[in-house]
């Protein structure tokens, strides 16, 4: 088996393609967040307004009603800055190598913002801990595995029992199941396909792709995959987008209501510098990066969940 060394080979005897690159450009779920109103767009973030519910309802009353004011609440959800490192290619390197370095530079800068933007989207959504009756955080309880306590059937069955409560449900009830979405972690998936005692009165409620294998649907939660997932302490708490994972710490499948998300990109900008603008280095240097501004967030801390494993 070939292995691989640091650098890159020159012109002479070298097949022209690069080796492909194996990572995880899993973004599918990003299309059941809500995107952002214009009109609420401002240069300061996305501004929005909620009205507080105070409405009653009587039976039999004998007494003169008195009117009352129904207050409002704001709030602005700021933009966040996205970047990528800046990558610099020489002219030397250019006239030497057997590919546009340039161009294959230009893709992984691409593929590299599609991954940050997925995991930033990942922590957006998660909720920093549990909170009872507007974003439940469950552990699981099932058998031992690798220092973790496996997703069991029933286990995602309180997690469900735990979101109906919450009352999301949407005026246009046909569309109101698609408004549910949980994306699984690696683990929490692996999971469910062993439990199949568990399942074995619920098939048709746990769908999967027949083609793909994908989960795709549990009960009127719609289900996506994916390898990367947000990461919790020991305690509950969520861990900073590229935390180094500590011991007692579990990655999560995490819930969202599409209503209470919001999402959006603008302003993505390719910052690239020439190399006939470098009269400083012997062999004239370009660099390249991407900018953009960009938000997601939960439009209120209501409607978001996550499963845990349970420590071993």
């Amino acid at each position: 088996m070939a292995e691989l060394i640091d650098g890159l080979y020159l012109n002479k005897f070298v097949a022209p393609q690069l080796l492909k690159e194996f990572r995880n450009y899993n973004d599918k779920f990003l299309i059941a967040l809500e995107p952002a109103p214009e009109g609420a767009k401002t240069a300061d973030g996305l501004r929005q307004n909620k009205l507080i519910n105070n409405v009653g309802f009587y039976v039999n009353n004998t007494v003169p009603f008195t009117a009352k004011s129904m207050t409002g609440k704001n709030g602005v959800i700021p933009w966040d800055k996205l970047d990528t490192d800046p990558t610099k290619v020489s002219d030397a390197e250019i006239r030497a190598l057997a590919f546009d370095k340039r161009s294959e530079v230009r893709v992984k800068h691409s593929q590299g913002f599609r991954i940050g933007v997925r995991d930033y989207v990942l922590n957006k959504l998660a909720p920093t801990q549990h909170v009872s009756g507007a974003m439940p955080v469950l552990r699981t309880s099932g058998a031992i595995f690798n220092g973790r306590k496996r997703l069991t059937f029933q286990d995602l069955i309180n997690f469900y029992n735990e979101i109906e409560v919450l009352n999301l449900i949407d005026d246009d009830t046909s569309e109101s199941p698609n408004f549910w979405n949980m994306i699984l972690n690696a683990d929490h998936r692996s999971d469910l396909k062993i439990d199949k005692a568990g399942t074995a009165n619920h098939r048709d409620n746990l769908e999967f792709d027949k083609d793909t294998g994908e989960f795709k649907r549990f009960y009127k939660m719609r289900m996506w995959e994916n390898n990367a997932a947000p990461l919790y302490s020991a305690t509950g708490e969520l861990k900073a987008r590229g935390s180094i994972r500590e011991a007692g710490d579990q990655y999560a499948s995490t819930f969202f209501y599409t209503p209470n998300t919001v999402y959006h990109l603008e302003k993505l900008k390719i910052l690239y510098k020439p190399e006939y603008q470098d009269t400083v280095n012997a062999d004239p240097e370009s660099e390249f990066r991407l900018q953009g501004y960009g938000l997601c967030d939960k439009k209120q801390q209501y409607g978001f969940g996550a499963v845990i494993s349970e420590n071993a």
